[in-house]
């Protein structure tokens, strides 16, 4: 396999996956009497989904823009792959703060949203640790081994099976999915760097 194939390969294997620690699940209370969950109004779908695709976006065109790098050279590999690292954790980060002020879908998927919340910022600081570990490492022959090393603790699809639990949880979700242009345009870059459209 060549080096770039090798760095390929392990990038779409590493992106966007969360470190996999997982808050236990809130105690659910009994509700009043006189409520049920669907008099709960949840967050607007349009700003929910914008809140989570965007930034997966900006990720998915990063790692596009990983490609050909090994003809420049494994400086510029390496430069490359720690401002990609860096960058997930900015909009990892930046999905959990807006996706928290929104507030989840429904009540029915309450507990997912948190817990989505809460893996995105798990996911975030594991690729803090990975991009200082890798501005750390020799740019020569056996950085994507040590790149491949590295990442391997950040594997796992945490993130992406919680959002999918939320689509399944309700047609209605799934739907909103479908019909959301941003979340259309980033599926369209995950298709275009060969990854899923789940992260």
């Amino acid at each position: 396999m060549t080096t770039f194939r090798l760095v390929a390969a392990v990038l779409s294997a590493a992106a966007i996956t969360a470190c996999g620690t997982q808050p236990p699940a809130l105690v659910q209370q009994a509700a009043p009497t006189t409520t049920t969950t669907a008099d709960v109004p949840g967050a607007d779908p349009v700003a929910w989904f914008e809140a989570y695709c965007g930034p997966m976006g900006v990720t998915q065109t990063a790692r596009l823009q990983l490609q050909g790098k090994a003809q420049e050279g494994m400086e510029a590999v390496k430069e490359a792959v720690v401002a990609w690292t860096a960058g997930a954790a900015v909009s990892d980060r930046h999905m959990a703060d807006e996706l928290e002020k929104l507030g989840p879908l429904g009540s029915d998927v309450r507990s997912l949203h948190e817990r989505l919340v809460s893996a995105l910022r798990n996911e975030a600081k594991t690729f803090d640790d990975s991009s200082a570990r890798l501005r750390a490492q020799a740019a020569d022959d056996k950085f994507p081994e040590r790149y491949e090393q590295i990442m391997v603790g950040s594997s796992g699809d945490a993130v992406g099976t919680l959002f999918k639990q939320i689509l399944d949880t309700s047609p209605k979700y799934a739907e909103a999915f479908r019909a959301n242009e941003v979340c259309k345009a980033w599926q369209g870059l995950a298709k275009q760097s060969g990854g899923n459209w789940s992260g």
